[in-house]
This record gives C-alpha cells, sequence and structure tokens, in this order.
C-alpha cells in the first residue's frame, strides 16, 4: 500500500493529483475553435498578400508589401523572388534572350535536324572527317606530329615554362601581370568609379545600348538578324561545314593545312643548317661593309679627276656635185 494514495509515480516522473483538471478539460474543449481561429487568420493573410500582388501588377506601388508578406508567408527569401523575376523578364518573347530560345529562334535552329549540331556530329560530317583514321587530329596526334613539337623537350611549351623563360618574365616582380596589379596600375584604372567598367554599365552606358530595343544584340537575334543568316539554311555556317566547303578544303588530304605541317617539317629541318650558315653570313656581311668603305672614297677621287675635251667636230660644208651624162644620139645609134 502507498503512504499516500494522492501520489501516484509514473517512471520518473511524479503525477499530482492536484492538477487543474478544470483547466485542461477547457483547453480541451475550446481547441476546435482556436484552431478554426488560426485558419481564419491564415485565409485573410493570404487574401491580404494576394490583393497586394494584384496592386503591384497594375502598377500600385503599394503592392509591394502585399508581395513581400506572401513571400514571408511562404517562406522565399526576398532576393531570391527578385532575382527570379529578374531572370522572367529576362525570358521575356520581346527580350534577345526569350527570343533566342524561342520556337524557332537561334538556338531552335541551332539544334534542329540539318542545323549546325547535326552538321558538325552527322556521320561523315566534321567532327567525324577530324577524327577519322589519318585524319587531322589523328596526324597531329601520332609519335613526332605537331603535338609531339609543341611538348618536346626543347619545344614552344617547355621554352615558356623555362627558368627565365616566357612565364617566369610574365610574373616577374617588376613584370607585366605585377604592373597590371598595382595600386594605380590598369586594374585600379579599368575597375575605377569613372574608369572604363563604370562607364559601360552605368545607366545609358554601352551595356544599355547594346542590349536595348533595336541595339545591337537585338539586330544579331532578331529574325533574318546575322546569327539567323548565319546558322539559316544555306547561310554561311552551313555552306562552311558542308561536304565540299571551305572547312572540308582546308582539312581535306594534302590541303592546306596538311601542306603547313610540313611546311613547318621543313623548316624545323632547316634549322640547324641555317644555325651552321649563320657565322659565313656574318663575315659576308663583314666584308661587304668593307668593301663599302673602300669603294665610296674611290668613287669620290675618280670624280674629282679632270678628263681631257674631246676635239668637236666642225661640220665640212657639203658639195654638190652634179653628173652630167652626155648622151649621143648618133652613139647610141
Amino acid at each position: 500500500m502507498l503512504s499516500n494514495p494522492r501520489h501516484i509515480w509514473i517512471g520518473a516522473r511524479e503525477y499530482t493529483g492536484e492538477m487543474d483538471l478544470g483547466k485542461s478539460l477547457v483547453d480541451l474543449a475550446t481547441a476546435p475553435a482556436r484552431i478554426w481561429l488560426a485558419g481564419v487568420g491564415a485565409g485573410l493573410n493570404l487574401a491580404n498578400a494576394a490583393v497586394g500582388v494584384a496592386k503591384q501588377a497594375v502598377g500600385d506601388p503599394r503592392g509591394t508589401s502585399g508581395s513581400r508578406a506572401m513571400a514571408s508567408m511562404l517562406g522565399i527569401d526576398e532576393v531570391a523572388l527578385a532575382r527570379a523575376n529578374r531572370l522572367a523578364r529576362l525570358l521575356d518573347d520581346d527580350m534577345p534572350l526569350g527570343r533566342a530560345i524561342a520556337q524557332d529562334g537561334v538556338l531552335d535552329r541551332f539544334l534542329r535536324p540539318g542545323g549546325l549540331v547535326d552538321l558538325l556530329t552527322t556521320e561523315g560530317g566534321l567532327l567525324d572527317r577530324l577524327t577519322a583514321e589519318g585524319g587531322v587530329a589523328q596526324r597531329a596526334l601520332q609519335p613526332g606530329g605537331l603535338a609531339d613539337r609543341i611538348i618536346a623537350e626543347d619545344g614552344p611549351v617547355a621554352r615558356v615554362l623555362s627558368e627565365g623563360g616566357l612565364a617566369d618574365k610574365i610574373i616577374a616582380e617588376d613584370g607585366p601581370v605585377s604592373r597590371v596589379l598595382a595600386e594605380g596600375g590598369l586594374a585600379d584604372r579599368i575597375l575605377a568609379e569613372d574608369g572604363p567598367v563604370a562607364r559601360v554599365l552605368a545607366e545609358g552606358g554601352l551595356a544599355d545600348r547594346l542590349l536595348a530595343e533595336g541595339g545591337v544584340v537585338d539586330a544579331l537575334t532578331s529574325e533574318d538578324g546575322l546569327i539567323d543568316r548565319v546558322l539559316g539554311e544555306d547561310g554561311v555556317a552551313q555552306r562552311l561545314l558542308a561536304e565540299g566547303g571551305l572547312i572540308d578544303l582546308l582539312t581535306a588530304e594534302n590541303g592546306p593545312i596538311e601542306q603547313l605541317t610540313d611546311l613547318a617539317d621543313t623548316l624545323a629541318r632547316l634549322a640547324p643548317g641555317m644555325e651552321a650558315l649563320e657565322p659565313a653570313i656574318q663575315t659576308l656581311q663583314d666584308a661587304v661593309t668593307a668593301l663599302t668603305l673602300v669603294v665610296n672614297p674611290l668613287s669620290n677621287i675618280a670624280e674629282r679627276i679632270p678628263l681631257p675635251r674631246r676635239p668637236t667636230r666642225r661640220s665640212s660644208s657639203s658639195r654638190t656635185v652634179r653628173s652630167q651624162r652626155v648622151i649621143d644620139a648618133d652613139d647610141s645609134g
């Protein structure tokens, strides 16, 4: 038997019979009413936010608070919502980006069958010809090819990255990079308050004029614009990438690119011989310089020597000799 029947132990917590059971019963009875009132309040807040959004849509500045209230109620960050609205405006049908991704827009023509991507990736297309056996890519990557010569031990890459090479000169303490990033250097002048970047991004600046209606971007992405003419059917890109086109002629076997590669090989083989001839060329140049120094004074002396004058021929008076031919008529008989 328990010493005190009014105390009951449940686990480690003591349940006291002296609790206010009346208050608990009242709370239980009024719980549905409180839940209903909370739902009504949430509905009113949602309606108020919707009204604010509608006001903002019709141009009422007082609607901004309603939009913020709705975003706050839905747990959406205001900055993220503003960025989403800005992105939506960029994707409008009357904006350059919207026209580019619209149906029959630049992106659609770029990816449609027979378009630029199709010409690049189709069987027998540019990528197929570049990666074919014996093609440009294989010749460039084969042992002793262009790639091997570029990354050879004494090739261009090694010379650029060697100690005292081009890379060291660029990132040296007083090199171009240091001067660009120094205080008051090129980077500071570009990013200054009245520098080129600020002028480009200012209101009415270059960026605004480029993106304005009828601007450069509009002219590029509009219907029948430059991109449309380049990527359109029978456009410049299609003619370049078509079979027998300019790209095909350039990358063909024994074409200009392959001939340039062979010429580079020939020049590379001639380089040691040219280096061996350099002393002889220098000697010849010194000899020519010495001969020039000797000949110039002799020419000056020759100009100063007086030459004897030749006697002028007098014109003899010519006499006219008349030949008389006596014809005897009797002798002729």
